[in-house]
């Protein structure tokens, strides 16, 4: 996922801002139902390409909230960082085919976890000196040339000395991960913490809807994004939706993946809005994908619905740019049509799923 940080669409956002009241005008006015589940606060992902981090994890958070009454903070760069080493680990693997930059997707977060564990904001923030926000672009200069050079040199694995050499690099613009921690006075490493607080990858499960894969199974999203191969349940747009507005009734939140590229993606008015109405939206899905006009560049944590004053459907989406210059302070509503059409991956912990969906995957009867 190419996860354009937020400094990006501001150049182009200040560009169009005497545009702005008008194109606003003809927006319906829209109120939350009381489908709307918990989640934290906004925060920032600011010149970092760590939207898949943010948006996972802000998406456990939730979880966590409504299973076990937690309210915590996860650290976004602890899984950033260890990212970065199976990524390097895989690119050296497949002399460099595989992606290898600083973005990422939902089964990046959960392999992290289920290896490395987690950590509290707190215990990690990725800002060693103090900074006021995420800069990565030194960061990710530096280790794409650690790993090119280790690829020139003909390596295909690390080995411990150059593992310890790019843990150095991680160490100086994210900072050291600690071995062990206090939380609430109890001594922990991330692995019994992410133990103890019940976050398991486990307990998720990832969907995508494209009409040339057999629906109801497991199959291969093929792209560049997707650098571990894995493969991810293939459902029906109707179960996909279905999906959504199931789990946000018994008050799960869910992952979401997709394009905000298209013209009606509009941050600073807070709509994502598509005026195309395709007869087949299925078959214009594996279209748009296989050309690359719908593409995977951002995630987002969708926690509620919306009605506007014609009763049309809204998705409300939590976004990790910040609440500054946003008119719902870091969160934009959705219609049907962008969701139907721009939507490529979901991912949702296995409880929301609804039942007939269940037993089409054979997750349960």
């Amino acid at each position: 996922m190419k996860c354009f940080p937020v400094f990006l669409l501001f150049i182009v956002t200040a560009a169009r801002v005497d545009a702005q009241p008008a194109a606003e005008a003809y927006l319906p006015r829209i109120h939350l139902t009381d489908s709307a589940v918990f989640c934290p606060e906004v925060k920032d992902q600011s010149q970092s390409p760590t939207c898949w981090a943010f948006g996972s994890n802000s998406l456990f958070e939730s979880d966590l909230a409504k299973k076990n009454n937690l309210r915590l903070n996860l650290s976004e760069m602890f899984i950033a960082r260890y990212a970065y080493i199976d990524k390097a680990r895989q690119w050296l693997a497949t002399k460099g085919k595989t992606y290898y930059e600083g973005g990422g997707q939902f089964r990046d977060v959960i392999r992290i976890i289920n290896k490395y564990g987690i950590v509290p904001e707190e215990v990690y923030d990725g800002r060693p000196n103090g900074e006021p926000n995420h800069n990565h672009a030194r960061l990710d200069t530096a280790m794409k040339r650690f790993a090119q050079q280790l690829l020139l040199e003909g390596k295909t694995e690390l080995n411990p000395i150059e593992l310890g050499q790019m843990n150095d690099t991680l160490d100086r613009y994210l900072g050291k991960v600690p071995e062990t921690f206090l939380y609430n006075l109890k001594p922990y490493n991330p692995k019994t913490f992410a133990k103890e607080i019940g976050l398991s990858g486990d307990d998720y499960v990832d969907v995508m809807s494209f009409a040339n894969l057999p629906f109801n199974q497991k199959c291969l999203l093929a792209d560049k994004f997707n650098w571990a191969g894995d493969s991810l349940y293939n459902i029906t747009l109707d179960d996909m939706q279905m999906l959504v507005d199931t789990a946000l009734a018994k008050g799960w939140s869910v992952g979401w993946e997709g394009d905000v590229t298209e013209p009606g993606f509009n941050y600073w008015a807070g709509y994502a809005i598509s005026d195309y109405t395709p007869l087949q939206f299925t078959e214009q899905r594996s279209k748009n994908f296989k050309n690359e006009s719908t593409e995977r560049d951002h995630m987002l944590h969708l926690v509620g619905i919306g009605r506007d004053e014609k009763n049309n459907k809204w998705y409300y989406l939590k976004n990790s740019w910040g609440t500054w210059f946003s008119k719902y302070k870091g969160f934009l509503f959705m219609d049907e049509t962008y969701f139907k059409l721009n939507t490529v991956i979901m991912m949702v912990n296995k409880q929301a799923l609804p039942q007939s969906l269940k037993v089409k995957l054979g997750l349960g009867h």
